[in-house]
């Protein structure tokens, strides 16, 4: 069967290049695909071909949009062919450690192989999938991964898994089992998003809540991503919703306070609504620059003086 790219799977494909910073991730997934099609033709050429499995992980900081991208990637590769349909509904089963864990032996292997049916011509989304190694008690952890090699194995043509997580863990979670590496050959990066990206996202969120950010608001906003980007706690587009779930609260407690509010009133959010003063903020904003700078100054130093040594 040739892997034909028809309109709904490459309508799903150009929705996740249009996500912002989905670049990069696209271009991975697109290779994927290709290899896939050419693989076929080779087929038909009578050419060698080597099998190519859909399971992926996905590395990056939260709310960098790896579930989106795997709902998506999951609809083309099902259009494409690629996955066993079921039926016209795609299965998205999102699973982690707090509803596989189970304190009965044997009792979460069980709950991982119903989650596998579950997902029988979809996608297994295992969300921190790090979460299900560390925990000692009867070797749990090592049984529930070892049920996950086995169903990966069993219903390689049927579900496409998806394991994503932070970098580093995820590292950990592959070299946890001997088999589980090489069940997982593709690695897609979702890089944090820069500035203008995070405020594209607010802006659709806005719209899509039928509201409309007036310049300074996307200005403010911009200025407090800058400061947020900085610390450990930022969590991408969750912060992003969070500021502008916030800024609706404070626009409806300040358009309340008006007379008679028009249409215009009623949608628009201005700076006032996600921040008490833009002039503090962008103060903030300089010193949160100064001492990115100072940071980098800091190590350029530092690589001058080992190449000094060095020499």
């Amino acid at each position: 069967m040739d892997v034909v790219i028809n309109e709904k799977a490459r309508e799903a494909l150009n929705r996740l290049a249009a996500m912002p910073g989905m670049a990069q991730v696209k271009d991975q997934i697109e290779q994927m695909v290709q290899f896939r099609r050419i693989a076929e033709l080779r087929k038909q050429n009578r050419l060698k071909t080597r099998p190519q499995t859909n399971h992926m992980v996905f590395t990056g900081n939260p709310g960098t949009g790896k579930t989106t991208a795997a709902r998506l990637i999951g609809e083309a590769f099902a259009e494409l062919g690629l996955l066993k349909r079921q039926g016209e509904r795609l299965p998205f089963v999102e699973i982690s450690n707090s509803n596989i864990a189970h304190p009965h032996v044997g009792e979460s292997e069980q709950i991982i192989g119903k989650k596998f049916k579950e997902a029988r011509g979809g996608v297994l989304f295992i969300d921190e999938a790090y979460s299900l190694i560390g925990h000692g008690a009867h070797k749990s952890d090592m049984k529930v991964v070892a049920a996950i090699v086995q169903y990966i194995e069993d219903l390689r043509d049927e579900v496409m898994v998806i394991a994503a997580g932070y970098p580093k863990n995820m590292a950990e979670f592959l070299s946890f089992n001997p088999g589980l590496a090489s069940r997982f050959p593709t690695t897609v990066h979702f890089p944090d998003y820069n500035v203008p990206d995070l405020v594209r996202i607010a802006q659709q969120m806005i719209l899509d809540q039928e509201y409309q950010a007036a310049p300074d608001y996307l200005d403010a906003l911009a200025s407090v991503m800058w400061i947020e980007k900085s610390k450990p706690s930022f969590g991408n587009a969750r912060s992003v919703r969070n500021h502008v779930e916030r800024s609706i609260r404070k626009q409806s407690i300040r358009v309340s306070q008006l007379q008679q509010p028009s249409r215009k009133d009623l949608a628009t959010l201005i700076a006032a609504d996600l921040v008490y003063s833009p002039n503090d903020l962008q103060a903030t904003e300089r010193e949160a620059l100064n001492q990115i700078i100072l940071e980098a100054q800091a190590r350029l130093l530092q690589l001058d003086l080992l190449s000094i040594l060095k020499a």
